[in-house]
């Protein structure tokens, strides 16, 4: 591990774009929206944002909810954290769907299935190699804090039942002790998990409150965090991602909309970063900075990764406000800054979507389990 970088700590949100969310970054030179509707908070609705709106959604047969936030006035904080730490403005949900698909890519770079499992039956079990687990086997020290009946590791036949696996509720207790391990994953329940229709400001106060905690903990120099939210929650954004992997039907799969992704703490390189990046660079940058192996599955271990945007070697960024504190933003640029050029999609054509890695080798059949119209041929770069 990097000197001075003894600790990870990955925060998962839950379904909002980037357009959405950081319309007040344009300023800046972000690459976002400016002129949607500002959106009401809380949102009025959850709006579909499975696999299916998804489709609709890329293919222009249906519509997302048009809307942004004002993040300076309901979500001050992640603009603090946006303008102080790193900002991926082209990060994007690693497939192109709801929730429990994109979560896994989080935990193991790969999801056995395309949609969130019923919760009229026993939750499914698979045994796929994960990022816990990675750690653990090298000897190092995690824990995933998880939302009620442990998701979304209690996927996971190696970490399902794990006493590494808690609440998310301890969370705060933990690091404000300064007895957090090496690998921290965090989720929230409703309402705190952002996921509409819940109170946004809500959810960005209990992240305000854990990083605080870290922060009271003593641990903010010696930790790298990485917030982001699994999908797009059915919301518009205006950039095209590119085409990586796509459905039997010939859809697009990888890459999904872009959501946020915020890099920060004392050793994080400040800047707005315009990379194409995923759900599966998360992991794969917990890897680089914990000094892991691969894990074994091609998607995450081919993935380049963030661990550049980490210079242990600077002068340590200040700590954020602390919780309760006034959030003083900077005054807008005047004039405003350029955003960037979007940057090419990244080299060759789209793939099909490979099969399921097991943790003993074996495959199974990539997941299918939400099958859209057919498509005459596959996605074009």
């Amino acid at each position: 591990m990097p000197s001075r970088v003894q600790r990870v700590v990955i925060m998962v949100q839950e379904n909002h774009t980037t357009d959405n969310y950081f319309r007040s970054l344009a300023p800046f030179g972000a690459n976002v929206a400016t002129d949607w509707p500002v959106a009401p908070n809380p949102p009025t609705s959850d709006q579909p944002h499975d696999r299916h709106a998804y489709y609709e959604w890329l293919t222009g047969a249906g519509t997302a909810t048009h809307n942004q936030f004002d993040t300076a006035a309901v979500l001050p904080y992640y603009m603090h954290l946006a303008l102080t730490g790193a900002f991926l403005e082209n990060h994007c949900a690693g497939f192109g769907t709801n929730s429990t698909p994109n979560h896994m890519l989080i935990v193991g770079g790969q999801a056995a299935t395309l949609k969130n499992p019923s919760a009229r039956q026993p939750a499914p079990v698979w045994d796929l190699p994960s990022l816990p687990g990675l750690a653990e086997a090298g000897n190092v020290t995690w824990r995933a804090y998880a939302a009620s009946a442990e998701y979304p590791v209690g996927f996971y036949t190696e970490l399902k039942s794990s006493p590494n696996v808690v609440s998310s509720s301890s969370f705060i207790t933990d690091a404000k002790a300064g007895s957090l391990p090496a690998l921290v994953l965090l989720w929230h329940n409703s309402p705190y998990d952002e996921h509409p229709p819940a109170n946004v400001t809500e959810g960005m106060d209990l992240i305000w409150q854990s990083v605080d905690a870290v922060v009271q903990g003593g641990g903010w120099e010696e930790t790298v965090f990485m917030l982001t939210w699994d999908d797009w929650g059915g919301y518009d954004d205006h950039v095209k991602t590119p085409a990586l992997e796509y459905t039997p039907d010939n859809v697009q799969l990888a890459l999904g909309p872009r959501v946020p992704l915020l890099m920060f703490g004392g050793a994080v390189k400040p800047g707005i970063d315009s990379r194409w990046c995923s759900h599966v660079s998360i992991p794969k940058t917990a890897i680089d900075l914990l000094g892991l192996p691969a894990l074994g599955v091609p998607r995450l271990d081919d993935d380049p990764g963030l661990a550049d945007l980490v210079d242990p070697a600077q002068t340590p960024n200040p700590a954020p406000p602390a919780y309760g504190t006034t959030i003083q933003l900077p005054p807008d640029p005047s004039p405003p800054k350029s955003p960037r050029p979007t940057p090419p999609p990244p080299a060759g054509a789209p793939k099909p979507l490979g099969p399921i890695i097991l943790r003993d080798g074996s495959t199974l059949p990539p997941p299918n389990d939400a099958p859209l119209p057919q498509q005459p041929q596959p996605p074009a770069p």
